[in-house]
């Protein structure tokens, strides 16, 4: 009952953090000079980034609960989170090219932050290639394995300005530069993202938990 509970409170969290988010970037937050109001995209372009790592960290710590542990409810959140965590990298891969044509004139670069996110994206579709592939227990200890690697790469992208000394893409230090506004519309924008993850995360973890047991069922039938 608890949890039941929990769940909706969340996600009307999430929803009302949205809504004051898209009102503060759009009706709060100064235009920037330069790009204008293309740079908005900058609010939901890197929180998105930050809640996708936030998930990819979760699904690291459940994959190694599991690889330890064996329970199954370690494996559902997991996997559960490298799903909202390819969402939320998938939103970045979108909006980083349209703040990319504005700002660079062009829509792909092979500057290093974009390429290491392609990476990272590319690595967690293995992820749910390799579940599909293997049955359930490979599938389970084998996707964890991954889950547990895949992780590294995201400092790797979190710091890639920095490593690789790229011009194009603003280092990691600059939302400390921001204007009072920008910083409380973008610290918002974060905010809502990550009650939204959590809010996903638990409803898409209840979901895997449940088929699973329905699996589980139809196999027995079909054995006994």
């Amino acid at each position: 009952m608890r949890n039941a509970s929990f769940t909706p409170f969340v996600g009307f969290l999430g929803a009302c953090g949205l809504f004051w988010a898209i009102y503060l970037v759009f009706g709060y937050a100064v235009v920037e000079e330069t790009m204008l109001e293309v740079q908005k995209i900058f609010y939901f372009h890197v929180s998105s980034a930050f809640v996708a790592f936030t998930a990819y960290a979760f699904t690291c710590v459940c994959s190694i609960i599991y690889l330890i542990r064996k329970n199954d409810k370690f494996d559902a959140l997991a996997s559960a989170s490298a799903e909202l965590g390819l969402v939320f990298c998938t939103v970045v891969l979108v909006t980083g090219p349209i703040w990319a044509r504005s700002a660079w004139g062009t829509w792909w670069n092979w500057e290093a932050r974009l390429t290491s996110s392609l990476i990272l994206w590319l690595m967690y579709i293995g992820y749910f290639i390799l579940r599909a592939m293997l049955d359930v227990d490979l599938r389970k200890t084998y996707s964890s394995v991954l889950g547990v690697m895949a992780f590294l790469n995201v400092p790797i992208v979190y710091y890639s300005v920095e490593i690789w000394q790229d011009r194009l893409h603003p280092p990691t230090n600059t939302k400390s530069q921001l204007p009072p506004s920008m910083t409380e519309a973008w610290l918002v924008s974060w905010l809502a993202l990550t009650l939204l993850y959590v809010f996903l995360l638990i409803l898409r973890t209840q979901s895997i938990q449940i088929k699973s047991r329905i699996d589980a069922l139809q196999f027995d039938q079909v054995n006994s």
